[in-house]
């Protein structure tokens, strides 16, 4: 500025004299003008000064910005703060958004509106949420804390407040995940839980004993088990040593000293008296443990007194273990054999001193169709049980099959303690089963099966076609002259025939689902598959054909032929029975149309049957389904002295609207129709069941005749019934029997005489009912067997005043006595009826003069009185 002052001096007062006023005004505004240079000068430094400090400044903020953010995001906690000043923008670390799931976009800056959005979610309830959210945004002071999210995580939390004097700047929250902590604690919580847990249900507790100061500290469990007072967890060795017999006190006390010189692990069992003198045996197991602490050994006491009672209590009834039929093993919880009888012995090809040794090498060959022996223990282990039948893949044991039950004895905590196995020796009778299925289920004559197994094949099949939608063809196939063959060449010849006629059959239609035999010379057949009209028409014209060509019987041509009838399934029909009712009639059409042809069923068959008789079978058919008919019983009476000998069972049926019917208002439409065989069987179970609960009930038996129709009686059937129903009762053999006309007889007598034999041989007996009204030959009256002759109650009703009925009264019973055959006289009326008969030498009476029929409930009456009245007549 002096520079400016001389220039302008020098351009305006050049050459001018100044006074000296103006002289001294430049000169002090010069120097002013110089001072404030200076001024300039030094602002100017300070400036660049301040301005160096405010870089420097800047670059330290700079740099220590750099460094808390990588501390912060560092941190080995999820972390938040929060500025006083400035709450909308909340900043985090990474490990705080991990731990919320917060978008990387954010930039670890958040809003709290935000924030709260990816917060609540992870939280079960509201309140919980709002508490900890709003903490977050306003909290005033220090704070910790524990949340647990919706997903299973723990949160532990801290909130530490940033001041200035009178001021909060910031807070500063701290979160880590301990869920790993907690769960760790919580398994270790329930794993000292299960272990205290385990001990009581062991019925066991620890113990340690400090050898310098000779005392025992005993667990919370032990102190319970030997019954000491809670508050004494140290009791002195001298009081411990107490509580074992003197005998055994010596020996453990030194096995405890052995033990600690020694340096080893030990176990001894023995006995404990506690205070009210009750006896506890138990099992010590111990070990060394050295300490800076002290010398100790420790180790568990357990309570065996269960198992030691129940192995004492078995072995006390080992005579009846020894002495028992079926092969029996006591094994204890390690599966060691503790006892043994000499029947498991012989089941097991052992002698007795290689018993225990040899018989678990025995059992590790045996399985079953769905497991191992080793799935056998798991499953006894598990269950408490497991029996079955049993193989063996050892040579030694390969032709056996037993059936083996294994039980898992449990003491009264339920803790198992023995195993006990229970072995039977099937074999025979496992041949013996396959023997009967053969018999049940297939012919013995053409090896094809039976009635029985093809009436269960087509119930499922019928059953099955509501599903599968596959329909069947059902063919009903009878010989045409099998009768003349059998007459002519004999029985052998007709059986010859039989089988014949099964093979031919087999090969004409090899698809069939199922070829059976019916019973006597009719065949049954079910196609599928191809089963439109001319498909079905096709096989029937091939089998027609098979069976119209010759067949060599003994060198003799035979020709028989065959007629056919033919159901559709389910478009005729979808019930099995009347299904086969169809295929029967449609089977007498194609015979009354001159045999050796085939005929399908059509509606128009059923136009000779009324409405009203449709109604009723139908209605009959439903009331043996459910459970309709009833049994009555005719008693019969020893001749001499009129006590009850027997009894005759008679079906009844208690129909729903009409009220009780008997037989001869529904017998005749059962016998037009397979209904019949039906109504034989239920009569014959349902007798076979009374006469089971009667001898449960401690009843005398009486033996119990049951009138079987013309129609089953030729049918093979009604032995195998009869051969389940003596499996089940095997008692009834002497208790029921069964009763024939003539005229069922004389239907087809060689298969009754067959049917009545076979009977025989099981115990049945058998009756000729209605004797004399009939035309049987006494040539099949001998072949027949049968035990007793019913004479036909025509003749005795004028017994007392017709002398012809008299003479054949007396004729049959006099043939009877000469063929070793009882006589039964049905229909007395009168006592002169009886005198006579009596004299006549009859045996057994029958009628209206002793008895009615009775209902069960009346029968059971009276057999109850004669059981009170026994020990009298004794």
């Amino acid at each position: 500025m002096q520079d400016m002052l001389h220039t302008l001096m020098e351009r305006h007062l050049k050459g001018r004299t100044l006074d000296s006023d103006v002289a001294s005004f430049i000169e002090e505004l010069s120097q002013a003008m110089q001072q404030q240079q200076q001024q300039v000068q030094l602002l100017e430094r300070s400036l660049e000064l301040a301005s160096n400090e405010l870089y420097q400044g800047r670059d330290y903020l700079h740099m220590s910005q750099e460094l808390f953010d990588a501390t912060f995001h560092a941190a080995k906690d999820a972390m938040l703060i929060i500025v006083q000043n400035d709450e909308s923008c909340i900043r985090y670390n990474q490990l705080f958004a991990s731990m919320w799931r917060l978008p990387a976009s954010y930039g670890y800056e958040i809003t709290p509106s935000s924030l709260q959005q990816f917060m609540q979610p992870a939280f079960d309830d509201l309140d919980t949420f709002y508490s900890i959210f709003n903490a977050i945004i306003r909290n005033d002071q220090d704070s910790v804390g524990e949340i647990r999210l919706k997903d299973g995580r723990y949160i532990e939390y801290e909130c530490r407040i940033r001041e200035q004097p009178g001021n909060h700047i910031s807070r500063l929250w701290m979160m880590t995940d301990i869920t790993e902590r907690k769960l760790d604690k919580k398994a270790l919580e329930a794993s000292a839980h299960d272990l205290r847990l385990a001990h009581r249900l062991a019925k066991m507790g620890a113990w340690t004993y400090d050898i310098d100061r000779q005392e025992f500290r005993l667990s919370a469990e032990l102190l319970t088990l030997l019954d000491i007072s809670c508050d004494k967890t140290r009791i002195s060795a001298n009081t411990f040593f107490s509580l074992v017999p003197s005998q055994d006190k010596v020996k453990i006390m030194q096995l405890f000293s052995d033990a600690a010189s020694n340096k080893q692990s030990f176990k001894i069992e023995t006995t404990f008296y506690l205070a009210d003198e009750e006896e506890r045996h138990v099992v010590i197991r111990g070990g060394f443990k050295q300490s800076d602490s002290c010398t100790c050994l420790l180790g568990v006491l357990q309570d065996v007194s269960d198992s030691y009672h129940t192995s004492e209590q078995i072995k006390l009834s080992s005579r009846f273990f020894q002495s028992s039929l079926q092969g029996n093993i006591l094994l204890d919880r390690q599966r060691n054999i503790i006892d043994f009888n000499d029947v498991a012995c012989e089941i097991f090809h052992l002698e007795r001193n290689e018993f225990a040794s040899g018989i678990m090498s025995r059992l590790k060959s045996a399985w079953t169709a769905n497991m191992s022996i080793s799935g056998m223990w798991s499953y006894v282990i598990e269950h408490g049980s497991w029996s079955g039948e049993v193989y063996f893949s050892s040579s030694d044991l390969s032709d056996k099959i037993l059936w083996l039950s294994l039980e898992a004895y449990k003491n009264s905590h339920g803790k198992i303690v023995n195993f006990i196995a229970i072995v039977n020796d099937i074999t025979e009778s496992k041949k013996t089963q396959e023997k009967l299925h053969q018999i049940a289920y297939f012919d013995s004559q053409t090896r094809l099966p039976n009635r029985l197994q093809f009436e269960r094949f087509l119930s499922q099949k019928l059953r099955a076609m509501a599903f599968t939608k596959e329909p069947l063809a059902l063919i009903y196939l009878d010989l045409d002259r099998f009768k003349y063959v059998n007459d002519s060449l004999g029985h052998h010849a007709g059986d010859a025939l039989l089988t014949l006629v099964g093979e031919r059959l087999r090969e004409s239609v090899p698809d069939a689902l199922m070829i059976a035999r019916q019973g006597g010379d009719e065949f049954v057949l079910i196609l599928s598959g191809y089963v439109n009209y001319d498909g079905v028409a096709q096989r029937c014209e091939k089998i027609v054909s098979a069976l119209s060509s010759v067949f060599m019987i003994d060198d003799n041509p035979v020709y028989v032929g065959a007629s056919l009838g033919v159901v559709e399934l389910p478009k005729h029909t979808s019930d099995m029975v009347t299904a086969m009712r169809y295929a029967d009639i449609s089977l007498y059409k194609a015979k009354s149309a001159g045999k050796g042809c085939y005929r399908f069923w059509q509606s128009e068959y059923l136009t000779d049957v009324t409405p009203e008789r449709m109604r009723l079978e139908s209605e009959l058919r439903e009331g043996i389904e459910n459970g309709e008919l009833e049994l009555h019983y005719q008693p019969k009476v020893e001749a001499e002295t009129g006590q009850h000998c027997g009894l005759e069972a008679l079906v009844r049926w208690q129909h729903p609207k009409l009220g009780l019917l008997y037989p001869d208002q529904f017998i005749s439409i059962a016998e037009e129709t397979n209904l019949i065989i039906e109504l034989d069987r239920w009569v014959i179970r349902a007798v076979a069941h009374q006469q089971a609960e009667w001898r449960s009930a401690g009843f005398e038996l009486l033996p119990v005749s049951i009138n079987v129709s013309a129609t089953h009686a030729s049918r093979h059937e009604l032995v195998v019934l009869f051969a389940e129903i003596l499996a089940t009762y095997p008692y009834l053999a002497n208790y029921i029997e069964i009763e024939l006309t003539e005229t069922a007889i004389m239907a087809n007598p060689d298969q009754a005489t067959l049917s009545l034999n076979s009977l025989l041989e099981m115990g049945v007996k058998s009756s000729v009912d209605d004797f004399g009204s009939g035309y049987t030959s006494l040539g099949y009256l001998k072949k027949l067997n049968a035990n007793t002759l019913k004479i036909d109650r025509s003749f005795i009703n004028g017994i007392t005043t017709d002398f012809y009925d008299r003479d054949v009264a007396k004729a049959i019973i006099a043939l009877a006595n000469s063929m070793s055959m009882e006589v039964v006289a049905e229909g007395i009326e009168t006592k002169a009826q009886w005198d006579l008969l009596r004299e006549f030498g009859c045996q057994y009476l029958q009628g209206f003069y002793f008895s009615r029929p009775l209902t069960v409930a009346c029968m059971t009456h009276i057999l109850k009185h004669r059981l009170e009245e026994a020990p009298m007549l004794s």
